[in-house]
């Protein structure tokens, strides 16, 4: 193609011949018009299309429905799988954070149940220990709101 192009315009510039635009229009215009029947005249007429191909035509579209909507399916069941997941970690998480926060209260408790004062306020409520020298007092219940021992210890 490009030797054609460069054999032309030697021989416009051989020829010195001037070239009329219009002309030259006109003749690009007749020939696209030619190439336009020539590919009308190739191409084949739509034939008549018989029962069977409209069956034939028909059985395949159905199946193209089928394989989309099967596609839609499982597309559609794994949306659903991937936000129940979603559901999931997010109560995960949450049960996790309130697990730490136990995690922390319990270390603390445990950083303290060696301490002298801890080991002491545990022997007086749960045990009703008393120091030497202290009197333990027991008063009696008068109310349903004061479920408390009513104990009581007082220093000499």
């Amino acid at each position: 193609m490009f030797t054609k192009k460069r054999r032309r315009s030697r021989e416009f510039k051989n020829n010195g011949r001037v070239i009329d635009i219009e002309e030259a229009r006109r003749i690009r215009r007749q020939r696209r018009e030619e190439a336009a029947e020539k590919r009308e005249k190739t191409r084949r007429p739509k034939a008549v299309i018989t029962k069977r191909q409209a069956a034939k035509k028909a059985r395949r579209r159905l199946i193209y429905l089928v394989i989309f909507l099967a596609i839609s399916g499982v597309i559609a069941a794994s949306a659903i799988n991937i936000i129940n997941l979603k559901l999931i970690e997010a109560r995960t998480l949450e049960e996790q954070q309130k697990l730490l926060e136990e995690k922390a209260r319990l270390e603390k408790i445990y950083s303290q149940v060696n301490s002298p004062e801890y080991i002491e306020q545990q022997a007086r409520q749960q045990l009703r220990m008393i120091r030497p020298g202290e009197i333990l007092y027991v008063l009696p219940e008068n109310d349903d709101n004061n479920k408390t021992s009513g104990g009581g210890i007082i220093p000499e």
